[in-house]
């Protein structure tokens, strides 16, 4: 049966306290339908499985716009599971006794949205359940969401319904309430979205993520008996526990290979649905949701998750606390430097002293883009190695690292050092992450310590929709190596397994076209922010990024009549070539009210200047750049983009980037990025390796698309004939 045959979702929603007796449901489906169709409706509702949202509206805040603390759940009664939520959960938990205290007060401030269909059996209810999770997690009024499983299903008899199944359910959910239910393609264009637990792992991400949980509940296992044999043959007498040495565990992939999906999940499940036994728990509606106060083996176990990336940090610390991992910002979620500091001693003044790392270590510390980790002091950070440090203060370290990702000089590393954490041709290998026995750690001794080293590679691409040629085609510019004709793309082809990107846009050809102009390419850019009825879910979040070869300071810039720092270009009208600067008309800066008006003139904002539309105000850091409204008008870098996805993206590639000579070469003196040209120590120069990087970074932000300009005339050129098409 396709999508356009299948019967609509019946979905209704009424106070809790309403879902007690049968005669409030078949009243709202007979108000709202014809008689024999409200008993049919009703029906569905009151006799087959469905899927419920319980939401609680709290008062609104200054910005006018409702909270809610929201759970979902699926069901084979309604009645009686809401019965239980009513009386029985607020007995054992804490979230739902807050609900009851709500209930009680205003009984129509918590209401329950109820969902049902002629199609729903138990492995597509829990589907809908985890996709409905997934979304409420995206959306900005939802405060808290109290459900702790996670329940994407496989492969199942009424599968191939799911998806436009549930848009249709989606959609009306959204009619009904439009605050609370985003549209879909803000829901999906979020990064919180993009970064959820909720996400149906590939076989290779689950063999991953095994393989960790087996490192784990082997490490803290085996100290759970060991503390309980010590206390039992020691009643007496109180000892210190053998020192055993960290393990680390890196997660290798390229950017797009799912590797921050994995680590959310990864968290989501060692805080959730760990048993004593270190097996996975199995739970029901009928069961009573996995509590803090259960017997895991991970009870008291302090697990983190760091990541040296501001926007980043600000996605995590949403995730955790509507989750309910952490009851405010930064108390799992962290940056490396703070954490090192927390679980470090004091001097004889009390001051922090990172050379002296507490013996009471953290437990379990997950690290996102360990590539970003400072291998030198600077400021804010007085040590050494960010991730030596790390593995002094926690017992199991797992590190998402690729090393393509690495931007600045202080992350880059010694060749010793690289040798000993990546030895075998680690770091290069594409081995599957099925491939790792955790029972054959090997051992690792660096910085004058011996620890427990493995490692997991993750090759399958989520982010670019793309067959292989054209993935091929983009690593080649991006890694320096060619510029071969543009491959006509026939959209990515999948196998029968489900993915977190398996869905209709996807399987389009994707797009990689070159511009004359970076004036054209800026509107191109514009047209796909713009949803369109007929490809609405192609569409969406876009923008435009370039090389850090124009000037940005955090000042006021005095030479711009905005005092804006811009990326601005004009075309001289004899060689036909674009080139830096205003050109012969100085001080023309950035319009917002004719913008792209000149075909010879090219200048807009870099990130984080323009205000807000609405509220005049400035993006903070923090935020995620792409997400605000006004950046539509802005040009990212590698600081507000790098672990982000776009739908279509805009390169502009700088100076610092030629060709010469039938080769990509990288000119460190044309970039403005001195993060990146800075010397090491004087004399180390990893110019070349950053600002490639840099470009990789960049490329590979687009999931369906991306447009390329180049400020380089010999490398415009040659990308044009690589796309052998006029723009």
């Amino acid at each position: 049966m396709t999508n356009n045959e299948l019967a609509k979702p019946i979905v209704i929603n009424l106070p809790l306290a309403d879902f007690t007796t049968e005669d409030k449901i078949y009243a709202l489906c007979q108000h709202e339908r014809e008689s024999h169709v409200a008993r049919y409706a009703a029906s569905l509702l009151l006799r087959y499985p469905t899927v419920y949202i319980v939401n609680a509206q709290e008062q609104r805040n200054k910005t006018d716009q409702s909270k809610y603390t929201v759970y979902v759940g699926e069901t084979n009664n309604i009645l009686r599971r809401s019965a239980e939520h009513i009386h029985i959960d607020p007995k054992n938990r804490k979230d739902w006794n807050d609900i009851k205290e709500r209930l009680e007060a205003n009984p129509e401030s918590v209401t329950q949205y109820v969902i049902g269909h002629e199609h729903f059996n138990k492995s597509l209810t829990l589907d809908v359940e985890n996709k409905l999770m997934q979304y409420m997690l995206s959306s900005n009024p939802v405060r808290a969401l109290n459900n702790r499983q996670t329940n994407a299903q496989g492969d199942y008899f009424t599968k191939n319904e799911f998806e436009g199944l549930f848009s249709e359910i989606w959609l009306e959910l959204h009619k009904q309430n439009p605050e609370l239910f985003p549209a879909e393609q803000i829901i999906r264009d979020s990064a919180l979205f993009k970064a959820s637990p909720f996400h149906q792992l590939s076989k290779e991400q689950l063999a991953a993520e095994d393989t960790i949980m087996q490192v784990l509940v082997d490490e803290f296992g085996k100290e759970s008996h060991s503390k309980s044999k010590t206390n039992a043959d020691n009643k007496h007498e109180e000892k210190k526990p053998m020192s055993r040495p960290s393990s680390l565990i890196f997660v290798h992939g390229a950017a797009g290979t799912g590797k921050t999906v994995l680590l959310s999940h990864l968290l989501y499940r060692i805080y959730n649905e760990i048993t004593f036994d270190g097996t996975d728990a199995e739970t029901d509606e009928d069961s009573a949701a996995l509590s803090t106060s259960g017997n895991s083996i991970f009870k008291h176990k302090r697990a983190y998750i760091l990541v040296n990336h501001d926007q980043q940090v600000n996605v995590y610390n949403q995730i955790a606390t509507k989750l309910g991992m952490q009851t405010a910002a930064n108390q799992v979620v962290m940056k490396p430097a703070p954490f090192i500091n927390e679980f470090s001693g004091r001097d004889e003044k009390n001051n922090i002293d990172i050379n002296r790392p507490l013996d009471d270590k953290a437990d379990i510390v997950l690290i996102d883009e360990a590539h970003l980790l400072l291998t030198q002091g600077r400021q804010g950070y007085r040590g050494k190695n960010m991730l030596h440090d790390i593995l002094r203060r926690a017992k199991v370290v797992i590190a998402v690292f690729d090393p393509h990702q690495i931007l600045q000089t202080a992350q880059q590393w010694d060749k010793d050092e690289l040798s000993a954490l990546f030895p075998n041709n680690e770091l290069e290998s594409a081995r599957s992450a099925e491939t790792f026995d955790v029972r054959n750690m090997s051992d690792l001794h660096a910085w004058g310590e011996d620890f427990k080293l493995g490692h997991i590679h993750l090759t399958q691409q989520f982010r670019i929709a793309a067959d292989d040629d054209t993935i091929d085609w983009i690593d080649n510019l991006a890694n320096g190596r060619s510029i071969d004709r543009i491959p006509q793309d026939m959209g990515r082809v999948y196998d029968s397994e489900p993915d977190i990107h398996n869905r209709d846009e996807d399987c389009k050809p994707y797009e990689i076209k070159v511009f004359d102009s970076p004036v054209e390419l800026f509107k191109a850019i514009k047209k796909h922010e713009q949803p369109q009825n007929d490809d609405r879910l192609k569409r969406g979040l876009s923008r435009v990024v370039a090389t850090y070869d124009w000037q940005y300071s955090n000042k006021e810039n005095p030479n711009n009549p905005e005092y804006l720092w811009c990326v601005e270009m004009h075309l001289d009208p004899d060689t036909k070539h674009w080139k830096m600067g205003p050109g012969t008309q100085q001080n023309q800066g950035y319009d917002p009210y004719h913008v792209d008006e000149r075909a010879d003139y090219f200048c807009h904002p870099w990130n984080y200047q323009l205000p807000h539309p609405t509220t005049n105000t400035g993006l903070k850091t923090t935020e995620v750049w792409a997400e605000a409204p006004q950046t539509i008008n802005e040009v990212g870098s590698t600081f507000s983009i790098q672990g982000f996805d776009l739908n279509f993206v805009g390169v502009i590639i700088g100076p610092s980037v030629k060709f010469r000579d039938g080769k990509i070469v990288f000119d460190r003196s044309a970039s403005k990025n001195r993060a990146a040209t800075n010397r090491r120590d004087g004399n180390i120069d990893y110019s070349q390796v950053n600002l490639r990087n840099e470009l990789n970074v960049l490329l590979k932000r687009g999931v369906h698309g991306l447009y390329l300009f180049a400020v380089d005339p010999e490398l415009q050129a040659a990308l044009k004939r690589a796309a052998q098409t006029e723009v």
